[in-house]
């Protein structure tokens, strides 16, 4: 079962059952009455498909949900204590969370013990669009693993499941590194995309913007090595431990050109600002700091972004 049916959730949720796999999705009452009165929920860019409601299973009630099934948790991460909360009664065979940060994790195993969570992280690019459908930009890679690095037929079984339905999908015993590494990314690309109003790639093309994403990034692989984790270069990521370990002269002079867009690509939580919708700042931001802080690690940047990154969201917050 996918819980939430944002982007990711609702194409998740649409190529699995394209490719004949039973999935259900939880959606809020609002989200779910607008797909029923749609019939289909419609993938558009990358992949075009367009998967009846009746076939995903649809709903926004937990009795509808199955029991001892798999819960993937994709919300926003300001959403996932109430979306943990709404299905503690299910008791899923096992969960996973594919938000951005490090926090979703500790708040799963919270909710449901360590046996029964699974590490995972997805660079998927999927953008809601006004027409109500969902703009696939890229399919990326999707990550399973055991939190405590072992191999498990679970994270074999889940992999298999996506692959088949044509999301690429990799079981990795290093899963630690894979969600602090996507922390880096997280935090360069929404810290300097939101504050700048750039495009993604406005950023990796302009030197400027480049050194203020590197900034963060090694702010934050600080953090991870803090905690005995080091940051690595993963398939469908950005080379993390290069934009962490290497000379900065010679990351800056390897820039490509920047290239005419169309359409600009921006971050997920750039749409948010745009769009005047909360922000993932303290499940992200926050949370690094607070981590940051308990090891005695400097990051000043970090703390700056997430300062200004709070106010622009307050409002926001407060109305959610």
């Amino acid at each position: 079962m996918i819980v939430g049916a944002g982007a990711l959730g609702q194409s998740f949720a649409a190529l699995l059952a394209a490719s004949g796999q039973p999935v259900s999705l939880l959606a809020t009452p609002r989200s779910a009455e607008r797909l029923h009165r749609a019939g289909f929920i419609a993938l558009r860019g990358v992949v075009e498909l367009d998967i009846p409601v009746a076939d995903v299973n649809v709903t926004a009630q937990v009795a509808d949900l199955p029991r001892d099934a798999i819960a993937l948790f994709t919300t926003k991460g300001h959403d996932l204590p109430a979306a943990i909360r709404e299905i503690a009664e299910i008791q899923p065979a096992w969960a996973a969370g594919v938000q951005n940060g490090i926090v979703k994790d500790d708040l799963l195993v919270a909710a449901f013990g360590q046996q029964r969570v699974v590490g995972a992280a997805t660079i998927f690019g999927g953008v809601r669009q006004n027409d109500g459908s969902v703009r696939v930009a890229s399919r990326g890679m999707t990550y399973f693993g055991e939190l405590d690095g072992r191999t498990s037929e679970r994270t074999a079984a889940v992999v298999e499941h996506f692959v088949t339905a044509g999301i690429p999908a990799q079981a990795r015993t290093d899963i630690a590194s894979v969600l602090w590494s996507k922390a880096c990314n997280a935090t360069g690309v929404f810290g300097i995309c939101v504050l700048a109003r750039a495009s993604n790639a406005q950023l990796f093309s302009d030197p400027d913007l480049m050194r203020a994403y590197l900034t963060l990034v090694r702010e934050t692989a600080a953090v991870a090595a803090a905690y005995g984790v080091r940051v690595g270069n993963y398939p469908g990521f950005p080379p993390i431990r290069d934009y962490a370990e290497g000379d900065e002269q010679t990351l800056l002079a390897g820039l490509a050109p920047r290239r005419v867009e169309q359409e600009p690509g921006y971050a997920s939580m750039t749409h948010d600002l745009m769009a005047g919708n909360p922000m993932e700042v303290d499940s992200i931001f926050g949370d690094i700091v607070e981590r940051a802080q308990r090891r005695g690690v400097a990051v000043p940047c970090l703390q700056f972004t997430r300062d200004v990154l709070r106010g622009l969201n307050r409002e926001r917050m407060n109305g959610a």
